[in-house]
């Protein structure tokens, strides 16, 4: 009997392979993807004196079958947000639109600090995370209180153009700068937090992502939940998560954050998705 049962299993993160999850879950049945999947480049955090251990699944994965089985859960007129890498780019590109996406972006978002792996004396140092951005159908971009605009709102944008809003309204694809929020946490942070996560991710940055392509109560969707970021981002902007981590130990260090994050107050009115939230199911 398949264990995903689309009205009861919001807000869990499956201790299990993500296609062996996707496989069971319904047509068109969450409405937004933001999902940092493996890259098949056997990754592993150099930046501490402890070495973490190399990411589960990160010899690679079937791309071209996992973007097609995004495609079929995801709703019509929905966007899908992939994390990637300068050089992998083209492929996960590639398989993105045969699975039926439509790329509009890649986004560039400014890192919480400056990798330092590769060839130190000749080539220039990663300080910034990728993102494809694609639509199912098309959606529009959600009005948010995310970012002000600098000129005074009311004024037109130029002679013949349309009043300025208060909010921007469209934002740039490249996020550097006070005004944005960090893609990644600063190395020395997520050790002092004991956080034992190589790629973690800044749930803030996710929250704006969330924020501009999904409405409150909707399912946000990530197949590779790690440290369970995605999670705390959806729960702390009104919407509901599914995902799965194939990894035991990242399983419980989501569960753990989530905890954190409740008994500290910071999901404010979220109460009854918190405490559904408290399963991780394996």
């Amino acid at each position: 009997m398949d264990i995903f049962s689309y009205l009861n299993d919001k807000n869990k993160i499956y201790n299990m392979d993500a296609f062996d999850l996707m496989k069971q879950m319904p047509d068109t049945s969450v409405q937004l993807i933001l999902t940092d999947p493996p890259y098949g480049i056997q990754y592993q955090n150099n930046l501490t004196r402890k070495k973490l251990p190399r990411l589960a699944g990160d010899d690679g994965i079937d791309y071209l079958t996992f973007a097609q089985q995004c495609y079929r859960i995801l709703e019509e007129d929905s966007h899908a947000y992939f994390f990637t890498r300068y050089d992998k780019y083209p492929f996960h590109y590639e398989c993105l639109v045969k699975a039926g996406f439509s790329i509009k972006n890649c986004l560039v978002i400014e890192k919480g600090l400056c990798g330092n792996s590769g060839d130190l004396y000749g080539s220039y140092a990663s300080n910034c995370e990728w993102i494809i951005f694609c639509h199912k159908g098309r959606r529009a971009f959600n009005k948010t209180k995310l970012l002000r605009n600098k000129k005074p709102a009311g004024k037109p944008a130029h002679r013949y153009g349309n009043p300025i809003q208060e909010y921007k309204t469209r934002f740039f694809c490249c996020w550097f700068g006070k005004q944005y929020p960090k893609a990644t946490y600063n190395p020395v942070w997520r050790v002092k937090q004991g956080f034992q996560h190589p790629t973690m991710k800044n749930v803030e940055c996710l929250e704006w992502l969330i924020q501009i392509s999904s409405n409150p109560g909707d399912i946000v969707f990530d197949p590779f939940m790690g440290s369970g970021s995605t999670a705390l981002a959806a729960i702390q902007t009104g919407r509901f998560f599914i995902g799965s981590e194939i990894e035991t130990s990242y399983c419980e260090l989501s569960q753990s954050r989530i905890l954190k994050a409740q008994f500290s107050g910071l999901q404010g009115s979220q109460h009854s998705i918190q405490r559904e939230s408290e399963r991780v199911y394996g």
